[in-house]
């Protein structure tokens, strides 16, 4: 199962790639966590836009190993997803007592929530907008909603040019199976703190 839904993530990727060659259009009035917009196509305005120039030269850097070990996945590495279009890395835990496989991906550059907004009913099967992330705009974002198997992703933009796309896998007897877009949420939530610290 990790492998097909890593390279289902992949190919999600890859579609959003081949959606993101326009010039991103219009942008919106920002989003507020009280007063989501989820049928909205217009992009927030990011108020704090993050650089991601050194995670995208190292993208398992995005999550420290003392967060992974506090996630629940102690002694396990980031390996880095050469198959994505864009820097990405996951921290494979599958084999490990916590069987789950969480994953952070940098959206190549033309792809942004200003262009996968637009898109969101032909690319997903599943889109809807969650509280910020520490003021970014999120989104869980399903191209198949696989949430009863243990599977989500979540989408954050950080900057008006960039986003990150954080999934989760995970297998039955994992201890966050039973609610997979928290596990997505928590670990967007890692990731977005070493970012902030290592962005400034």
């Amino acid at each position: 199962m990790r492998i097909r839904t890593i390279a289902a993530g992949a190919a999600a990727l890859a579609l959003l790639a081949g959606c993101g060659t326009g010039n991103g259009g219009t942008t919106g009035t920002p989003t507020t966590v009280t007063q989501p917009t989820s049928d909205s196509n217009s992009a927030p305005k990011i108020k704090s836009p993050l650089d991601l120039k050194a995670f995208e030269a190292d993208p398992c850097s995005t999550v420290t190993a003392a967060q992974v070990q506090a996630f629940g996945l102690p002694g396990v590495s980031g390996k880095v997803n050469a198959t994505s279009p864009g820097p990405a890395c996951s921290w494979l835990g599958s084999s490990t007592p916590a069987k789950m496989t969480p994953a952070v991906s940098i959206f190549p550059e033309g792809t942004n929530l200003s262009t996968i907004l637009p898109n969101k009913d032909t690319t997903y099967e599943k889109f809807e907008q969650l509280p910020d992330i520490q003021g970014y705009p999120s989104y869980m974002a399903l191209v198949s909603d696989q949430r009863s198997g243990g599977n989500c992703s979540v989408l954050t933009g950080v900057s008006d040019t960039k986003a990150i796309l954080t999934s989760f896998q995970s297998d039955k007897g994992s201890p966050k199976y039973a609610d997979p877009c928290a596990a997505a949420t928590e670990f967007a939530n890692l990731a977005i703190t070493t970012i902030k610290a290592g962005a400034k």
